[in-house]
Parts: C-alpha cells; sequence; structure tokens
C-alpha cells in the first residue's frame, strides 16, 4: 500500500491525524470532535508541484494535478487517484480545473505524469475547466500550454472527459446544494489588457499572471485557492528570455475579501501574497503546497507575514537555504481539511478551528475589504 493511502487510513479513516515536525521530531496526536463533515479538502504532498481534491455530498472538483521536477517525487500523482478511491469509492471527478499552464500544476505528457497520469490510472473527468488561450505579449504558448491544448480534444474524443469549458470571473462551479465555487480571478483579471502593449512585447506576461481562482463558500467557511497568482509587477530576467510579473492579487482581493483558509499563491514565492492582499484575506489558516526546491520557497518572510494571521501548514518540504525557517511548518505529507455540516467548524489535519460570520469579519481591527492600487513591493527572500 502507497504511503498516501497509509496516511489517508491513518488523518480520515481513524479521525487521528499526526502531526510531526521533520528530521526526528516527537509526534503527537490531535483528535478533531468534528464527526459529521460533508465537505472535505486535500492538499497533496507532490514535492514542488501542486493539487487540491474537493469532495462535497459525493462530488468532486480536482484543481491542478502537478509534476515535481525532481525524480522522487515525479510520481505521486498516483496518489490523488487513490485518496479519490479511497473517497468516493470511484476515479471520476465532476470537475477538473487547470489554474494555469504550469508543468508542477498540469504535469506532462513524456513521462505520463499529472494530468496525463491521471488518465492512464483510468480517472474520468465530466468537465475540463481552464482559462482559455489568451496570450498577453509577443512570448507564444508554453510547451505545457500546447502539450494540454493538443491533448485536449483528444480527450474529450476519447471519452476521457465529457465537456470543456473556458473559465470567466463571475463564473460557477456546480458541486452541489450549499456549497458556492466561484471564479474570482482568470487571466489576469483586466490588468494584462490595461498595460502598455509595448512593454509585453518586450516583458511578455508570465503564465502565473493568468491563474484562475477560486473561492470555496460553506456556510461560515471560506476557502481561497488561486495557483500561482501574481502579487508584484515587477521585470525578470532569464539569460536571453524577459518576463514580466503583474499583481493581480490586488485587483483580486476584494472579490475575495476576509476567508478563512488560504491555499498560498505560488508556493509561498516572495513574488505573491502581497501585504494589503494578506491583510483582505486575514486568513487564520494557511496551506503552502511546497517541496524540494531551489527557488527559496516558501519564502519566510511570507511565511513570517502568514503567520502573523494564524496557523501555517507546509505539505513536503522547503528549499534547503531557507528550511531553518519554516521547518516547524512542515507536515511532511497531504494537509486535510474537514467541515462540519454548516460550515461552523473546520479541521485541519484534526485540528479544530471555528469559522468567522461575515460580521465577525467586518470588526476585526484592520480589516480591509480592497487594495486600491496595485502593489510594486518586493518581498526579500
Amino acid at each position: 500500500m502507497r504511503s498516501f493511502v497509509r496516511q489517508w487510513v491513518w488523518v480520515v479513516l481513524l479521525a487521528a491525524a499526526v502531526s510531526s515536525c521533520a528530521h526526528g521530531r516527537k509526534k503527537f496526536e490531535r483528535h478533531s470532535t468534528i464527526t459529521d463533515a460533508p465537505l472535505q479538502f486535500v492538499f497533496f504532498d507532490l514535492g514542488q508541484a501542486d493539487a487540491m481534491l474537493v469532495v462535497y455530498g459525493g462530488h468532486t472538483l480536482l484543481m491542478d494535478a502537478g509534476e515535481s521536477r525532481y525524480e522522487p517525487d515525479q510520481q505521486k500523482f498516483h496518489d490523488i487517484t487513490e485518496a479519490l478511491q479511497t473517497m468516493t469509492s470511484g476515479k471520476h471527478l465532476d470537475h477538473f480545473v487547470v489554474s494555469h499552464y504550469h508543468q508542477d500544476h498540469v504535469g506532462g505528457p513524456k513521462d505520463t505524469t499529472g494530468l496525463w497520469g491521471l488518465f492512464a490510472d483510468g480517472v474520468t473527468i465530466g468537465t475540463m475547466n481552464d482559462r482559455g488561450g489568451d496570450i498577453f505579449g509577443n512570448d507564444g504558448k508554453g510547451e505545457t500550454q500546447k502539450a494540454y491544448e493538443k491533448a485536449l480534444p483528444q480527450w474529450l474524443s476519447s471519452g476521457k472527459a465529457s465537456a470543456h469549458r473556458v473559465l470567466r470571473i463571475g463564473d460557477l462551479l456546480e458541486l452541489g446544494e450549499g456549497l458556492k465555487v466561484e471564479v474570482v480571478a482568470a487571466n489576469g483579471n483586466q490588468v494584462l489588457s490595461q498595460v502598455n502593449p509595448t512593454e509585453l512585447d518586450v516583458w511578455p506576461a508570465s503564465e502565473n499572471d493568468y491563474s484562475v481562482a477560486l473561492k470555496f463558500t460553506y456556510g461560515d467557511f471560506e476557502l481561497f485557492a488561486g495557483g500561482d497568482l501574481t502579487g508584484l509587477t515587477d521585470h525578470r530576467e532569464f539569460g536571453n528570455r524577459k518576463e514580466g510579473y503583474h499583481d493581480v492579487e490586488s485587483s483580486t482581493a476584494e472579490r475575495v475579501g476576509d476567508v478563512e483558509v488560504y491555499r498560498v499563491d505560488h508556493h509561498g514565492s516572495a513574488h505573491s501574497s502581497n501585504p494589503c492582499f494578506l491583510n483582505v484575506l486575514r486568513p487564520e489558516v494557511s496551506i503552502i503546497s511546497s517541496g524540494e526546491n531551489n527557488y527559496g520557497h516558501p519564502s519566510p518572510k511570507v511565511y513570517a507575514a502568514l503567520d502573523e494571521f494564524g496557523k501555517v501548514f507546509i505539505t513536503g518540504g522547503a528549499d534547503k537555504k531557507v528550511r531553518n525557517k519554516v521547518e516547524k511548518a512542515i507536515v511532511g505529507g497531504p494537509i486535510t481539511i474537514n467541515v462540519e455540516r454548516g460550515g461552523k467548524r473546520y479541521a485541519v489535519n484534526n485540528r479544530d478551528f471555528k469559522a468567522k460570520s461575515d460580521e465577525q469579519e467586518a470588526q476585526i481591527p484592520g480589516h480591509l475589504e480592497q487594495c486600491l492600487e496595485p502593489s510594486s513591493f518586493r518581498q526579500a527572500r
């Protein structure tokens, strides 16, 4: 039995999560008092990659299914299939949402990983949801986007997927009565269309800027997940290649508001989670999908800012250069959230939290409802 299933049985079926710090620190058990949880989230440990599974009343949504560039983690997409079977007794997803076209969020055909690997595992999908093919600048489409767009018609014609939908802001994804799943960002909102075209010709928009972001609302419980959404405007060079980051978080903040859980943008990157955005969301729980990497993820500055608002959980690991600064939050495995019927309480790896009502959130000192100006900040790593 694979490692994920062992952890899943322990965390979900036995309702006794093991929270442990890495490298031999003492393990301890937490026992949640929540016994009726119709809404469940799983944030998978795929190494330096991303995937989030949502199960609600028998309906399912998977956001991303990425491939880590580090070989030991490349086959962890199988954990998604096994979790889906454990939770639903089947291999069907009602929705798959591509946040954006990067390999650590989609996988790839070369080694049959990520989304390609799920189909090879026998998973079927009702609706494929993505951002479409919009491009701002003259950089053209990336290899992952090309591979996805080439494979999509084949998946649809073969019956592996039944339908395709291009998401736009304000769209709703149906998962059952009582749960609202709203698209709150897509294709850079209006930010990228307002950038000087001459600038975009020199500094094409980063694929991260295009990320689809979802807000889940169930009673008082609210969760935000936004792929690799960018939180600053910055020009970057990679040898002869140039790329522009553009602050999309600030224009998204007002549609999100205060949330209980923040699936942290861009693996905790220093280019995301800008100060105003965080002061609008004010998350009680922040979940960072991160593993072995050399990008400085998660940024200690971002981690410290999140820690000021509440509890931080990190899935697999961190860049060794920053690990000692974030190590206490590393779970070393998947992170699960069980939301109590009605949304008044939720448990993160069996640690119970209370959800705040909109009225309670509005009374918090320092509460902001929107970001009036885009951010050009640069977080120190």
